[in-house]
């Protein structure tokens, strides 16, 4: 009798755990549908061009009345780096931080004794569409706020460009260091490529600072103006990313 319950006993256990077992997606299966619905944290490296530049504002000297339009660029590209750090529930929607950084920011200025650095902080939510199939591929929308920091080195005086006027010689110029931050805008798109936790992570993006409307009459507030303040500019990125 003791012996009859205890093999009664086992295949009961047996039988309970072959049935969990049932309702478990193997790892073969979780493979094969190519869908992360785990929560997990990721984050990647990039490189990339920045592309598009334009800026909008039109000022107005309060002394001459002479209007003054905003740069107008974007025939040239100019190389990004950058990174972000994200978190995805159920491996689909989340959040991200994002941040990247613009060197030799291309910009047409005559005021420019080099041209700028441009970096760009944001936080973002994000929507990765799921996938089944042998897809290895999942797209993913993502956009948010945060702020655009333009920092440079320009001339005091602005270089005559009139060949019969006298010029003023570059060296008998004085520069000074400027820097603001606008706030700012960006929305973009692309694909993670994962197999296990390393992968690809590749995206376009579009950035856009707001208007300043400030009244600042030193050079250093009408170059900024003119230049930062609406500000804007695409990235393509490509990178290596990891998830944990």
């Amino acid at each position: 009798m003791r012996i009859t319950g205890l093999i009664t006993s086992v295949v009961a256990v047996v039988g309970f755990s072959a049935m969990a077992a049932a309702q478990q997606p193997s790892a073969a299966q979780v493979a094969h549908t190519g869908i992360d619905t785990t929560d997990h944290w990721f984050a990647s490296g990039f490189l990339g061009p920045n592309f598009g530049s334009g800026g909008s504002v039109a000022l107005t000297n309060p002394n001459t009345g002479t209007t003054v339009n905003g740069f107008e660029t974007g025939r040239d590209l100019s190389i990004n780096f950058g990174g972000e750090i994200g978190y995805a529930f159920n491996g689909s929607i989340g959040a991200e931080f994002l941040g990247n950084w613009a060197p030799n920011f291309q910009l047409s200025d005559a005021l420019l004794s080099r041209q700028p650095s441009v970096s760009a902080f944001m936080g973002n939510a994000l929507y990765v569409v799921p996938t089944s199939g042998e897809h290895r591929f999942s797209p993913f929308v993502s956009g948010g706020v945060g702020a655009i920091h333009l920092a440079s080195t320009i001339f005091t005086v602005v270089p005559a460009v009139n060949p019969l006027a006298t010029a003023v010689p570059i060296s008998a110029l004085t520069t000074q260091d400027v820097n603001g931050t606008q706030f700012g805008w960006d929305l973009g798109g692309g694909v993670f490529a994962f197999s296990g936790p390393w992968g690809l992570r590749a995206d376009v993006r579009y950035y856009r600072a707001t208007t300043n409307t400030n009244n600042d009459l030193t050079l250093n507030g009408q170059f900024l103006q003119r230049t930062l303040s609406g500000i804007s500019f695409w990235n393509a990125n490509f990178g290596v990313a990891f998830r944990w």
